[in-house]
């Protein structure tokens, strides 16, 4: 959209801008040349009829005017035919409308945009701004920004490995999980090579949690093979000893992982298609990479002992003594019966409680207008708010099914054209339409009232006929349709008839247009219930139309209402088959289903604050933000996992509860705070990127990894020293047992 700032656009300056626009437009890579609509399109034009012969004019078109009357006529034109240059020009003469449609089988979005950009900067002055919109846009903004978002990558990257460096540093071989990380990524990205998938700049942050997940599973069986390594002092046997305990739960944590993404492909939207199916396979390389490859690995490296850090010398301060006093009562806290213990484990309750109110009120689908993956006041959404002042920037479909011409309840019979043109009036009332584009209104009224010298009260349908008046009114009623349509048909290019109605010879189908300001939820279901509503009232009631089939919404608007139908099952649905696989998982790998049910309780716990985190900042359920959940419910579980499998792994080496779970914090727990500051260090610089979709699914990883980590390291060892359950009570050796029998 051109916009002068003083004045109107009806300026020589003005209009040959406009001229020059939609001559680089028409160049652009990928458009088609056929869908560019402007003043100054070959395309845009009004008919008169004159005495055997019906004349087509151009407003602008092959120059525009050259002379004051060419202007003043030009006006007179454009104001007398206002309904036909209704999308090239605003309301208010101030703004003029370019629009194309592109071919989207080659296209280059990066360049596309590139080239847009070019013609902004090459029009816009002191009196011209120019404002840019639609989904090739959208798209490339995201390229637009690739230079930050990899930037930003670089930096998650180099945060992770100097974490990872001061949490196993000490050790030689510290570099192990980085290798076995790299390589399981090597397998996911094969993976979404071979099927053809790609990548979008926008939604570069999944892969990046996926490796991050990845490299967590290394780093938990480094610290356990650091662990081993110092109590056998044996290099191989370590190896064999860590995978041995290790294989089990980090089996169940990569089935967890798996189960948390797998699912979003059931919904069939081919985008998370795409997303469940490469995450399955990208984590699933952690099996091999980490529990058979890294054993093998570390097998052939020389056996890493502890080293001294050159560069950061080792002191004692009083700083020490304060770090190890906090250690040690963060430690004995879910040991220790009292206030601080009950209230861990009733604040637990309580987050659950409210965490499912928060579910219950999730928002499904985009909240706001423009497009929720840049911040509110980005360069997109601020041009996107700008042009639907004047101009829908979305567009939603109705297609009917009717018998073919000449039924009188064809296309283009009367009663269906005077249905589609009230349906029209009665979406335009409802006022949540901006327009609403048919054959009925382009064509059959127009055109019409053309062969009536342009009086306005043949800007009308057809007369209506019935059975008994068929043949009497056969000229102002189907056949005037068809006559009509045929009128129209030899004036379109090639493929612009398929905008009204199918590529075919007959008139069975035919397409409604329904331009919106914005496809947000509400109005979505709002246009969608005024439809509804429509066809009750007027065309099942009505036994002339009892042959004519309404499907809708389609078109742009439709994807995301259909997107939103499915997403509101889709989510139930995924995290109900994500529980099931964690409880049965769980169930079998230690013998109990009220070990399963704890898990249930701990996934719910940590993963049910997405729902509040997304309500306080007023985030819907999307086709972007559902992948992020669904990582985030399988992947924060694993730290429960490990937890409670070495607090069973302790007790079956004689130690009691307490001294279990304290063993276990110190050494397990110490591994999965390492994981937990790896992946936050990952994944906490993409809060800070120009893209509002990574920034809001950073903060909201970080806040569940958050809440994970707290159910798994301190909530469930709370609850388990509290009840003491079976399901690790009964690996006590006999002697132990007995023991405490007779205590």
């Amino acid at each position: 959209m051109l916009r002068v700032k003083h004045g109107d656009i009806f300026n020589y300056a003005t209009l040959q801008k406009i001229e020059d626009m939609t001559r680089d437009v028409d160049i652009l890579p990928g458009v088609n040349h056929n869908e560019v609509f402007s003043l100054a399109s070959y395309r845009v034009s009004f008919a008169k009829a004159m005495p055997g012969a019906i004349i087509t004019t151009n407003f602008m078109y092959p120059h525009i005017p050259r002379s004051q009357q060419e202007l003043d006529d030009f006006k007179e034109n454009v104001n007398t035919h206002r309904e036909i240059v209704g999308g090239s020009i605003t309301y208010d003469n101030k703004g003029a409308l370019i629009t194309a449609n592109f071919n989207e089988g080659n296209l280059d979005y990066k360049l596309l945009f590139e080239d847009i950009q070019g013609i902004v900067h090459k029009y816009s002055d002191a009196n011209t701004e120019i404002y840019v919109a639609g989904q090739p846009v959208i798209s490339g903004w995201g390229y637009y920004y690739l230079p930050r978002i990899r930037a930003i990558f670089v930096t998650s990257i180099a945060l992770m490995l100097i974490i990872l460096y001061l949490s196993l540093g000490q050790r030689s071989s510290w570099w192990a999980p980085i290798v076995t990380g790299s390589c399981s990524a090597i397998w996911g990205l094969g993976f979404v090579s071979l099927m053809g998938y790609d990548f979008d700049p926008v939604m570069l942050v999944i892969p990046f949690i996926l490796t991050a997940r990845d490299l967590s599973h290394g780093i938990q069986w480094q610290g356990r093979y650091y662990n081993e390594l110092d109590r056998l002092d044996d290099k191989l046997l370590a190896c064999v000893t860590t995978t041995d305990v290790m294989l089990p739960p980090g089996l169940l944590s990569i089935i967890a992982d798996i189960a948390g993404i797998i699912f979003i492909s059931l919904g069939g939207i081919p985008v998370l298609k795409e997303i469940g199916f490469g995450g399955a396979v990208w984590l699933a390389g952690s099996l091999t990479m980490v529990f058979v490859f890294q054993p093998i690995f570390m097998s052939y490296l020389p056996t890493p002992r502890v080293r001294k850090r050159r560069w950061w010398p080792k002191r004692e301060t009083a700083h020490d003594g304060i770090w190890s006093s906090l250690i040690d009562g963060l430690v004995r806290v879910p040991v220790t019966p009292g206030v601080i213990r009950t209230a861990l484990l009733m604040g637990g309750a309580g987050f659950i409680i409210w965490g499912m109110v928060s579910g219950q009120r999730a928002h499904i689908g985009y909240e706001t207008p423009g497009t929720p993956l840049y911040k509110p006041d980005s360069k997109v959404n601020q041009d996107l708010a700008e042009i639907a002042k004047f101009s829908p920037t979305d567009e939603g479909w109705i297609v009917l099914s009717t018998p073919d011409y000449p039924d009188l309840q064809s296309g283009i019979s009367p009663n269906v054209l005077r249905m589609t043109d009230d349906l029209r009036v009665y979406l335009l009332n409802s006022g949540d339409v901006t327009a609403v584009v048919s054959f009925a209104s382009v064509a059959i009224g127009p055109l019409d009232a053309i062969f009536h010298n342009g009086f306005p009260k043949f800007l009308s349908m057809p007369s209506s006929d019935t059975p008994s008046h068929y043949v009497k009114n056969m000229t102002t009623g189907v056949e005037l349709g068809g006559n009509l349509w045929y009128l129209f048909l030899a004036g379109t290019a090639p493929g612009e008839m398929e905008n009204f109605y199918a590529r075919s010879p007959h008139v069975t189908s035919s397409c409604i247009h329904v331009l919106l300001p914005d496809h947000t939820y509400s109005t979505l279901n709002k246009v969608r219930a005024d439809i509804k509503a429509f066809v009750a009232e007027r065309v099942s009631a009505d036994p002339e139309l009892n042959k004519v089939h309404f499907r809708y919404l389609g078109g742009l608007a439709g994807l995301f209402l259909g997107a939103n139908d499915v997403l509101k099952d889709l989510d139930l649905l995924n995290i109900t088959f994500v529980l099931l696989v964690i409880f049965l998982c769980c169930t079998v790998a230690f013998r109990s289903p009220v070990a399963g049910a704890l898990f249930i309780v701990s996934c719910i716990m940590a993963n049910f604050g997405a729902f509040v985190y997304m309500n306080a900042r007023n985030i819907g359920l999307t086709i972007d933000t559902i992948p992020v959940i669904s990582l985030g419910i399988g992947l924060g579980v694993d730290y429960g996992i490990y937890t409670v499998a070495r607090i069973r792994d302790e007790v079956s080496l004689g130690a009691s509860i307490e001294d279990a779970i304290t063993t276990t914090l110190r050494t397990t727990g110490a591994a999965v705070f390492s994981t937990f500051a790896v992946m936050v260090g990952g994944i906490l610089p993409w809060a800070f990127s120009p893209l509002l979709f990574h920034n809001e699914m950073s903060v909201l990883l970080i806040f569940l990894m958050g809440t994970n980590m707290i159910a798994g390291v301190m909530i469930l060892p709370a609850y388990i020293a509290w009840r003491q359950p079976k399901f690790i009570t009964r690996y006590r050796p006999p002697v132990m047992a007995q023991t405490l029998a007779a205590d």
